[in-house]
C-alpha cells in the first residue's frame, strides 16, 4: 500500500511541474521545419495544391539547398574544389538551380502529360516521395568535372525535374520523349527499391542466369540487354517497354539491330520468351497497380 500511495504522489508532482512549465513557455522565433503549398499567387498555384490534397506530395518550387542536397550519406552537392596548380577538381554530386517562376507553368504541364497521367491517384498517394522539386538547371557532377544534364534525379525524399527555364518553350520531340522515359523510368524503379511494388517470380521462371548472356545469344534466351544478373532484367524490361512504342516493338528489325525494336519479333524472339515475359510484366503492373507500362512507351511522339 506504501509503493501504490509513492507512485501516485511521484505521478501528482511529476504532473504539477509539468502544468507549472506551460506557464512560463515562450514561442520560438525559429521557422518551423515543413512545407506548404501555395508558395506564391500565380494561376499554376490552385494546380499544385490540388496535386497536394488529391495525392499527399509537394511540389515546390522554393526550397533550401538541404531540400536538395541533404542524403542520409551526406551532403550530395557538387562544387569545384579547386587544385594548388590552378586545375579544377570537383566533388561529385548534383548541382541544381530553382525553377524560374515565369516557366513553372509549362514545367507543370510537361510533368502531368509526360508523367503524372500515367498513374492513378490512389498510387501517387501512396507511392510518391515527399517532394517533387522543380528546378531551372540540374546537373549529375562527376569527380573530374564533367557536367551532365539531368531530366531527374532521385533523392531520399524527393524527385528533382529540371526544364523550369525559357528552354522549355523550345523542347524537342527527342529531349520531351528522354524526359518521358527518364523521369518514369527513375521513379518505377524507386517503387521497386523501397518496396512500394513486387515482382512476380512468375517472370524469372524458365530464365537461365547462369550462362553469359551475348548480344548474339540474348533474344532467343528471352533477353532485352546483355546482362545475366537476374536483378536487372526485371529493370530492363521496363526500360524496353516504356521507351518504345508497341508498334515498334512487333516491327521486323534489321540486322546487327541491338535496340529494343523488334524484340517482339520472331527475328529476334525466336523462342517467344521475351513475347511471354513481356506479358507477364505487362498484366502484373495493370492488374497490381493500375499501370498500363504500354501506355507510356506508346506516348512518344515524333517531329
Amino acid at each position: 500500500m506504501k509503493k501504490i500511495m509513492l507512485y501516485i504522489g511521484l505521478s501528482v508532482f511529476i504532473y504539477g511541474m509539468i502544468a507549472c512549465d506551460d506557464d512560463n513557455l515562450i514561442p520560438t522565433t525559429r521557422p518551423e521545419f515543413g512545407y506548404s503549398v501555395p508558395q506564391g499567387e500565380h494561376d499554376y498555384d490552385d494546380r499544385i495544391v490540388d496535386w497536394k490534397n488529391r495525392c499527399n506530395f509537394f511540389i515546390l518550387y522554393e526550397y533550401q539547398p538541404r531540400d536538395i542536397y541533404w542524403s542520409v550519406s551526406g551532403w550530395n552537392e557538387a562544387y569545384d574544389k579547386g587544385t594548388s596548380d590552378g586545375g579544377a577538381t570537383w566533388q561529385a554530386g548534383i548541382k541544381a538551380t530553382e525553377a524560374d517562376q515565369n516557366y513553372v507553368g509549362q514545367q507543370l504541364d510537361l510533368l502531368e502529360n509526360k508523367f503524372l497521367r500515367f498513374y492513378q491517384d490512389t498510387m501517387l498517394r501512396r507511392c510518391m516521395p515527399l517532394k517533387l522539386l522543380l528546378c531551372s538547371e540540374l546537373y549529375n557532377v562527376k569527380n573530374a568535372g564533367t557536367h551532365t544534364l539531368a531530366n531527374v534525379v532521385n533523392g531520399f525524399d524527393y524527385l528533382a525535374v529540371n526544364w523550369g527555364a525559357e528552354s522549355i518553350l523550345s523542347m524537342t520531340a527527342t529531349q520531351q520523349n528522354q524526359f518521358r522515359v527518364d523521369i518514369n523510368n527513375t521513379f518505377l524503379i524507386r517503387l521497386i527499391d523501397n518496396a512500394k511494388t513486387v515482382q512476380t517470380p512468375e517472370f524469372y521462371k524458365g530464365t537461365n542466369y547462369t550462362d553469359n548472356v551475348t548480344n548474339q545469344n540474348m533474344y532467343e534466351r528471352g533477353f532485352v540487354k546483355a546482362s545475366k544478373n537476374q536483378k536487372d532484367d526485371w529493370p530492363n524490361y521496363i526500360n524496353a517497354i516504356i521507351s518504345t512504342p508497341y508498334s515498334d516493338l512487333i516491327a521486323k528489325p534489321q540486322a546487327n539491330d541491338y535496340t529494343s525494336k523488334g524484340i517482339l519479333h520472331s527475328d529476334k524472339d525466336k523462342n517467344g520468351l521475351i513475347r511471354k515475359k513481356y506479358d507477364i510484366i505487362i498484366e502484373h503492373y495493370k492488374t497490381n497497380y493500375k499501370v498500363d507500362l504500354q501506355a507510356i512507351g506508346d506516348a512518344k511522339i515524333t517531329q
